[in-house]
């Protein structure tokens, strides 16, 4: 059972951390804002046919076709179609198997201080309307303080984590209404949980949040993950040998993303999770 939270966790939050990019940020200087990660979950299909993610293909796919992989697009909860987010539908069927369990170890990690997540916001003139925002994603660590209502509290101050840091340069990001967008660009996560470590790669990876009147975050997060490579990543884990197949089997079974047309098949699963966030301090 630790094995497959692991690898359930593994999936819950690939998409937070990223590689290193080589390009600089395009924005004049400007103010900027840290954000830890309060909350992270898996989103889910309901009522049927509707969950919340992105349009990562940028086409509505209303019937199975070949570029999807007999995958149909489902709709946001907004009335948005052409949304790919296929592990919203696997999540039923994971949680079976742990028993509604998968949120809680996240947010275990979380408010435990052993999952801290940073977006740190560069160059921002205004929470308002902002045509120019570059984001950058970063681990942290430190015991947090949570609040009455069992949250990490905002304005605290966090350490850049000192092993097994990532960094994700993300630039071109805009602000308007109070809603930030900025995407697609790629990301890394290295996981390490109980004997399990490796890293996992989201190809397109889009973040969408709302900046409230407090200045707290509620948003999305999401892209295509490839199980095949998780698979490889776990497979000298002990005990873990016969969950490969299965890992490899769901992969295949519901990828959508990364058609080739050669093969003929598609390599990669739309995911997309919540999350909320709350201004934090991080030192240099």
């Amino acid at each position: 059972m630790r094995r497959l939270f692991a690898l359930l966790l593994a999936l819950g939050v690939a998409a937070p951390f990223g590689c290193a990019a080589t390009v600089e940020p395009t924005c004049e200087p400007g103010p900027s804002q840290a954000y830890v990660i309060t909350a992270l979950g898996f989103t889910r299909e309901n009522p049927k046919g509707v969950a919340a993610g992105f349009d990562l293909d940028h086409r509505v796919t209303l019937k199975p076709e070949s570029l999807g992989c007999g995958k149909t697009d489902l709709v946001s909860p907004t009335g948005e179609q052409g949304i790919d987010n296929q592990l919203a539908l696997l999540v039923p069927d994971i949680e079976k198997r742990v028993g509604n369990a998968i949120d809680g170890i996240i947010q275990g990690a979380i408010n435990d201080g052993r999952l801290l997540i940073v977006f740190d916001l560069k160059n921002v003139q205004s929470q308002d309307q902002d045509q120019c925002v570059d984001l950058e994603v970063k681990l942290a660590e430190g015991k947090p303080t949570l609040g009455t209502d069992g949250v990490v509290e905002a304005f605290q101050t966090f350490d850049p984590r000192k092993q097994g840091q990532q960094t994700s340069k993300a630039t071109g990001g805009r602000i308007d209404k109070r809603v930030f967008t900025i995407g697609p660009f790629p990301l890394r996560i290295p996981i390490a949980i109980f004997d399990v470590s490796f890293m996992v790669y989201i190809r397109d990876a889009i973040i969408r949040f709302t900046i409230d009147e407090e200045g707290n975050l509620d948003g999305l997060l999401g892209g295509g993950v490839s199980l095949d490579e998780i698979a490889e990543g776990v497979k000298d884990g002990a005990g873990l040998a016969d969950l490969i197949p299965q890992i490899k089997f769901i992969g295949k079974a519901a990828a959508d993303l990364g058609y080739d047309e050669n093969e003929g098949t598609c390599s990669l699963v739309s995911a997309a999770l919540a999350f909320k966030a709350r201004p934090a301090f991080l030192r240099p």
